[in-house]
């Protein structure tokens, strides 16, 4: 069996809806946690997850989710909004704290969730691809070796010396899918990462994110466009309401989410045909959708 790049344990993740938690002395904190602790070693007092269950007042963004990814599969991440999506991504990034479970990370990882994560806004392109580069664990010889890749494909080397944040969303997405795909991650995690930039970008991001696929690496995209989905991917989850409520075929799943969302909306039954025809690129399969035949007038009008 492959190496594991992921492992996802029962993992959920609460917010606290209408409330915010009161600041308290570094005392009372500490003593609340040595009663907690006791508790659980004498065995009086059931998880806190099961005690907060019955809080009106908590929100489940995630509950009980598992699974595992292998090293080497592109995954696909689906799901209605509020579905749990982005809130997974951040706890495998390392950005927020999972309420209960865990997840395991085996490998370099490099994410690019909403634009603008990770960057400082007061410091220029140039010394933010440092700083990115820096936490992912590169020195400054190898960020050297590949700066000139990476503002290349971004488009932006006349603005490299300019704070980011004076860059519009195109140019800031431009960088920061450049440096996240340049590094070299063993795991890269993209979040809607085609929701910005025109065609022409996405085709390029679409091309990187196939290379990096091909040299072995393992990939998750959460995405709404389930024809990217479909032909990038060859696994799919499906969250319903912070659940893992599907995982298998991508194909499979997104027929399965396509058909939800055509019982609970009028949805565009345009859609199962993205589906087919992404499918069908993906074995390198052509099909037309229409022909028709004009006849030319002697300045190229239709007669």
């Amino acid at each position: 069996m492959s190496k594991l790049a992921l492992l996802v344990n029962n993992l959920s993740k609460s917010y606290r809806i209408g409330t915010r938690a009161p600041y308290q002395e570094i005392r009372k904190s500490v003593t609340d946690s040595l009663r907690q602790a006791k508790r659980a070693v004498f065995g009086r007092s059931v998880s806190r997850l099961a005690d907060e269950n019955i809080d009106p007042s908590l929100f489940w963004a995630l509950k009980d989710i598992s699974f595992e990814v292998k090293h080497g599969e592109t995954v696909g991440i689906i799901g209605c909004n509020g579905a749990g999506k982005s809130t997974l991504l951040k706890i495998l990034s390392k950005i927020t704290k999972p309420t209960s479970g865990y997840a395991e990370i085996h490998g370099r990882l490099g994410s690019l969730l909403e634009v603008g994560t990770g960057f400082h806004p007061e410091l220029t392109g140039r010394e933010n691809i440092y700083l990115n580069a820096t936490i992912l664990g590169l020195d400054r010889n190898e960020i050297a070796r590949r700066f000139d890749e990476i503002v290349a494909f971004a488009e932006i080397e006349r603005f490299i010396d300019t704070p980011v944040k004076f860059y519009s969303s195109g140019m800031y997405m431009r960088l920061a899918f450049s440096v996240s795909a340049h590094l070299d991650p063993e795991i890269l995690i993209l979040d809607e990462v085609l929701a910005v930039g025109d065609a022409a970008f996405q085709k390029k991001c679409m091309g990187k994110m196939e290379g990096v696929a091909k040299d072995g690496r393992t990939v998750l995209l959460v995405s709404h466009n389930i024809a990217t989905i479909v032909s990038f991917c060859d696994r799919c989850l499906l969250l319903k309401e912070g659940r893992l409520v599907e995982d298998g075929n991508a194909i499979s799943v997104a027929e399965i989410y396509q058909e939800s969302q055509s019982n609970a909306l009028d949805s565009d039954p345009k859609i199962n045909e993205m589906i087919l025809a992404a499918e069908n690129n993906k074995n390198q399969k052509a099909i037309f959708k229409s022909i028709s035949i004009t006849t030319l007038g002697k300045h190229g009008e239709p007669v």
